[in-house]
């Protein structure tokens, strides 16, 4: 597994993540440029909250049935703030990525999956598809459950 990002100092764990990866795991013809964007995505200053950590992990072969692929996890994880503790302009991170992601389908023919996992649990829900160069952001804000800024 690869994981690129900043160090990253909390005064308590995130109860939240947010997962934004390729769909797929056909994904040898792209990975490492891909991943390049990423982690220059990652390595930009500017974050509300903490950036996003690069994620490259791919599945096991084995038990696999001739002709399947194992699974492959590239995309970020961008830790959330607790819910009644965001700062001002916390979204705004999420934003950024979901618009790198649309830009990454521009570029890749690929979408990319929008998701939030429970720390404690680790089960992850898929809230949104980048199936287009510009993602629908309202719909993003909507999905999430983030009222719109104020005058919007």
């Amino acid at each position: 597994m690869t994981v690129f990002g900043q160090h990253q100092t909390f005064t308590s764990m995130p109860k939240h993540m947010l997962l934004a990866y390729v769909d797929g795991a056909d994904l040898h013809e792209i990975a490492d440029s891909l991943e390049e964007r990423l982690v220059d995505l990652a390595k930009e200053g500017g974050w509300r909250v903490t950036a996003p950590v690069v994620v490259n992990q791919r599945g096991s072969e084995h038990g696999l049935c001739a002709g399947d692929l194992p699974s492959w996890d590239l995309g970020l994880n961008l830790s959330l703030p607790d819910v009644g503790r965001e700062p001002e302009g916390w979204f705004l991170d999420v934003e950024r990525i979901a618009r790198l992601m649309g830009r990454l389908h521009g570029q890749y023919k690929r979408d990319f999956i929008i998701s939030i996992a429970d720390i404690a649990t680790g089960i992850s829900e898929d809230l949104f598809a980048v199936e287009s160069d510009v993602p629908d952001l309202a719909l993003l804000r909507k999905v999430i459950g983030v009222e719109p800024p104020e005058g919007k």
